[in-house]
């Protein structure tokens, strides 16, 4: 197919969401009334380039600290730059002159897995003792003292998530989490109130999956999460001098030129293809017990083949299936279990860096007035919550597992002995949900016939076979929305509730945005239907279909499937 240049789902929530755009509700302090936070770390190297500190507000009003651009922000362009020897890491911790307190207790620092993240810990309320005397006084008192962590959460807040497998996720880590401060209670006669405030402060503000060690950087806690190209750069001494010379030059031509962009819906600068790479969860796998199709489905081939006797070309299909699908997916599970492997840390190799920096990259520009963003990872909402507390609204690297019980899946005729009581759909923004119509012309090709050849299934045989898994994929997924109680045309009304706390905002938009997923999909899907019932569609672009937005880029996500439609 000749498709036109296409966008992407995370420059279409972008524009939707107004990222880069002025924040009309936010509040700064006048430059002349800047913080002793500010003001000492700025006195010891720390650079801030157009961004300072401010103060954001949710939807119905919960205040937020983040970063503000006081300027227009080019792209590529140094937003904070933070020498070395300022940032706190388990390295900082160790060194310091509670070493021997560490060397006392190594079982729990040096030689445990988690020894790292003891050591801050430990680390942190220390410093937090020794108040004014502290050299980290200044970055320990500004460190926020509420915790919202999902493991605090009480049972009638985990409730509101609506997600069973991420609620016994929680329970498994408040376990871990209690056990750990028992020990620090014995070792550090510890409170639970200073052991908390630690534990919050730094699973919420660790940059130590991009460095050697874990660590904590001054100001850039300061930059909340959304899905832009703002990342982390590490330069040596060398590469500073270079990196100014670039900032001043680039400022100034982009500062001087025109405004030549095309402002419509085909803007260069939105144009990007659809990342349907782009998976969220690779490291939070919390449906592990439950089924993955590609399993289902070879374990009922095989049913099917020993209890009929099928055509050599079956076999031939099973055999195939079963070496690049499920023995693919299970190498790459083993593979993801090896490289989860922690470290034990003994901190004698040195940072090679001078400053540690987040810079704006490619063609993000934020307007005078609007909240600079730093990218964490590609995270799904559950990731999010799990190690943050917070959900976001139209991300783009969200998920939602459709759990179907598989005694209700097919006819008794082909029913079989199944270990696992659910089975698990992922479902995306980005990919076309190719599983769930798997899955779903297998149940219609089992209603009327005790046994079927598998290539109907596995493989596009014709329109009407198509239309059929389609038809019962979008009213498996109706029924699913279905189970949901708040209504997704609301949501921005519910969102605005000034009667809701932080947990119960986070909560409700987890739950909105697990609906708008299914939405997305059934929409996808009542795409692909209207299409195929049109089969001239296929042969074009140009039409009803790319008369929005949205529509156009389901267009996009559909084209691989079309596309295998058009082959036969």
């Amino acid at each position: 197919m000749n498709y036109p240049k296409r966008f992407s789902i995370g420059k279409m929530h972008q524009r939707e969401k107004g990222i880069y755009q002025y924040d009309e509700n936010c509040t700064i302090l006048p430059q002349n009334k800047k913080t002793q936070y500010q003001i000492d770390y700025i006195q010891q190297g720390v650079q801030l380039q157009d961004v300072s500190l401010a103060t954001f507000y949710l939807k119905n009003g919960l205040p937020y600290r983040g970063l503000m651009a006081t300027q227009n922000i080019p792209a590529n362009y140094l937003l904070v730059k933070v020498p070395r020897q300022l940032i706190i890491s388990s390295q900082t911790a160790f060194e310091s002159s509670q070493k021997a307190f560490f060397f006392k207790h190594r079982e729990f620092f040096l030689d445990h897995e988690d020894g790292e993240e003891h050591a801050i810990i430990a680390f942190l309320i220390m410093n937090k003792r020794e108040g004014l005397r502290s050299k980290y006084y200044r970055f320990v008192e500004q460190l926020p003292q509420d915790v919202n962590m999902l493991i605090f959460w009480s049972e009638e807040k985990l409730k509101l998530l609506q997600d069973e497998n991420l609620i016994r996720k929680i329970h498994k880590k408040r376990e871990e989490y209690e056990q750990t401060f028992l020990t620090f209670k014995k070792i550090l006669n510890t409170t639970e109130e200073e052991f908390q405030w630690a534990y919050t402060n730094l699973y919420t503000r660790d940059f130590g999956h991009n460095l050697k060690y874990k660590s904590m950087v001054p100001f850039c806690e300061f930059f909340n999460h959304e899905c832009v190209d703002v990342h982390i750069t590490l330069l040596s001494e060398d590469d500073k001098q270079k990196q100014n010379e670039f900032n001043k030059r680039n400022y100034k031509s982009i500062k001087n030129q025109k405004n030549k962009r095309n402002q419509g819906f085909y803007a260069d600068e939105e144009l990007q293809s659809v990342q349907s790479s782009s998976d969220s969860d690779n490291s939070l796998d919390l449906d592990q017990d439950e089924s993955d199709l590609d399993y289902f489905i070879a374990d009922q081939i095989i049913e099917w083949t020993t209890s009929k006797e099928l055509l050599d070309q079956t076999y031939e299909i099973l055999r195939d299936y079963v070496l690049h699908q499920v023995v693919r997916y299970q190498q790459r599970s083993n593979r993801c279990v090896r490289n989860a492997a922690k470290k034990i840390i003994n901190w004698k190799e040195d940072e090679d860096f001078d400053y540690f920096c987040i810079n704006s990259q490619k063609t993000e520009n934020f307007k005078k007035g609007s909240q600079v963003y730093f990218n964490y990872g590609r995270l799904s909402n559950r990731e999010l919550l799990l190690r943050y507390g917070i959900a976001l609204e139209k991300n783009k690297y969200d998920h939602v597992y459709f759990r179907i019980k598989t005694a209700d899946l097919l006819k008794s005729g082909v029913s079989r002995i199944f270990q696992k009581q659910y089975l698990s759909i992922k479902l995306k923004y980005t990919e076309f949900p190719f599983d769930l119509l798997k899955l779903a012309k297998a149940i219609k090709e089992s209603e009327n016939q005790d046994c079927y050849d598998p290539q109907s299934v596995l493989n596009i045989i014709n329109i009407q076979t198509e239309l059929k898994g389609l038809t019962k994929s979008i009213q498996l997924l109706q029924e699913f929305k279905a189970e949901f109680k708040e209504d997704l045309s609301k949501g921005d009304l519910l969102l605005k509730d000034q009667r809701l706390d932080y947990d119960e905002y986070f909560a409700l938009v987890y739950r909105l945005e697990k609906q708008r997923i299914i939405q997305h999909n059934i929409i996808l899907l009542q795409l692909a239907k209207d299409i195929l019932l049109e089969p001239e569609q296929l042969e074009y672009t140009s039409g009803s279909y790319e008369s929005s937005q949205y529509q156009y880029t389901y267009r996009i996500i559909l084209k691989k499937y079309l596309s295998q439609i058009l082959k036969q």
